[in-house]
């Protein structure tokens, strides 16, 4: 999230202003689900917010959403419930947001930088991993999952959607799977250090579940 937020920092996170979470189990033993409702909030979250939220992918099996207690991000978000998101040459958008998201200067660095070089970067090929390749330069468009909201499914769909389908149904979307609705709302969030940044771009979408509030208020930086 540099420079935004940096190794060190601690920030508050308000729980109020989406609502909190409230535990319906506290069964949090290795890939127990997360059971839990949510306290009506002030507001919804909105692009360019920075929450902190469980990881996903919480036992790294990067195609499985799951819920893992202390395994806590924090980024900014991109895309909520029924957005369209994407990169073009290196700049994020968002169909329902006119404003830059993120840290400019950072999204203009990878504008300039050579595709020579970045594809020796690490970060460079994004999610689905599928072809045509999207990548950290030209991403997207993308639609962020909203509850109740019916989308149509080819190879490609299947692909980005899958482990949204599986969490929500138990199983991996096949050939025969041509729509779903989805059950739930998800999230997309980047970080602010868009050349070396594990986000959304490579793991996907967050369940509306996952997130544990908005950051807000004063970031104290530890002194050396």
């Amino acid at each position: 999230m540099t420079p935004t937020l940096v190794p060190g920092d601690k920030v508050w996170v308000n729980k109020l202003l989406f609502g909190a979470r409230i535990y319906k189990s506290f069964d949090f033993e290795d890939h127990a689900p997360l059971k839990c409702f949510r306290i009506p909030g002030i507001r919804k979250i909105r692009p360019g917010d920075v929450v902190c939220f469980n990881y996903p992918l919480g036992y790294d099996k990067w195609t499985e959403i799951e819920f893992k207690i202390n395994y806590v991000y924090c980024k900014r978000v991109v895309g909520t419930p029924g957005d369209t998101v994407g990169v073009k040459n290196g700049i994020t958008w968002n169909n329902n947001y006119s404003g830059i998201i993120g840290v400019l200067e950072n999204q203009l660095a990878i504008q300039n930088t050579p595709d020579s070089i970045l594809w020796r970067t690490k970060f460079m090929g994004t999610m689905p991993f599928t072809r045509p390749m999207w990548t950290m330069k030209n991403f997207g468009p993308l639609y962020i999952p909203e509850k109740g909201v019916t989308i149509e499914l080819d190879s490609i769909g299947r692909a980005i959607y899958g482990p949204v389908i599986e969490y929500e149904t138990g199983s991996w979307p096949d050939g025969d799977v041509t729509s779903h609705t989805f059950q739930h709302d998800y999230f997309f969030a980047f970080g602010d250090n868009s050349l070396d940044s594990n986000d959304s771009r490579y793991w996907g979408f967050i369940p509306e579940d996952f997130i544990i509030g908005i950051v807000g208020g004063k970031k104290v930086r530890n002194n050396p």
